[in-house]
């Protein structure tokens, strides 16, 4: 469960406050319009920005200045997350194995893993040499390798063609469930999050309307929430 309390942050005019609870295997979309404050959200939960106040707690265990690394939690962003001097192996394995050792069982790992994300490539091919969308199925790849109890992806599917970002949906929907993961997903493929939950968080002006999860219906009643639909 993740708890976020008052959490507040400024970046020069901009501020930006945040309050919700999510429990385990909450899956969630959020939404909003560019610069609303989703990214920065994300960032705040993860440990890449500090907040200027307020708490965040992950199974009772307050995390608010804790280090990136030190946090229960994955994130995927818009630009990947990829090494480029690395191979696809090492890319994807070291979501799990920081010595990125080739062993029968971490290539048996990959293999499958990859299998998941229709990725039929050489696992021994650099990621600077793969296409956009390629390089953002390795990406998903390590994120759904680590199992953290927080997964939070940022745009994940956009670049991926409509089949298969139907597929991926799936398998994250899945894997929340079975491995009791909490994920948000921010996405402007409303229709797309709509197949996997109808639980949505909507941030407007730098603060999540009603301060909780709320139904698709529900927005649908929010006038600033219509307006973003036009």
């Amino acid at each position: 469960m993740i708890k976020v309390k008052k959490l507040k942050y400024r970046f020069k005019s901009t501020s930006f406050e945040f309050n919700f609870d999510l429990n385990s295997t909450d899956i969630v979309g959020v939404l909003g319009k560019s610069g609303s404050g989703k990214s920065t959200l994300f960032n705040l939960l993860a440990g890449f920005l500090s907040p200027n106040d307020g708490s965040v707690f992950l199974n009772g265990k307050k995390i608010t200045f804790l280090k990136p690394s030190q946090r229960n939690i994955s994130i995927l962003f818009q630009d990947h997350n990829n090494f480029n001097h690395l191979s696809i192996f090492e890319n994807i394995i070291l979501g799990i194995d920081p010595d990125m050792k080739q062993t029968q069982s971490n290539l048996k790992i990959v293999k499958n893993i990859m299998k998941k994300v229709s990725l039929n490539i050489d696992l021994q091919k650099k990621v600077s040499d793969l296409s956009g969308g390629e390089q953002q199925r390795v990406s998903i790849a390590r994120c759904l390798l680590r199992k953290k109890s927080i997964l939070l992806l940022d745009e994940p599917f956009n670049s991926l063609d409509p089949g298969l970002r139907k597929k991926l949906y799936e398998d994250v929907k899945s894997m929340s469930l079975t491995n009791q993961i909490t994920t948000l997903i921010s996405s402007h493929l409303i229709e797309e999050l709509k197949t996997v939950t109808d639980k949505f968080l909507f941030i407007d002006k730098g603060k999540i309307v009603e301060n909780k999860i709320l139904s698709y219906n529900q927005l649908l009643k929010n006038k600033s929430f219509k307006e973003y639909l036009q």
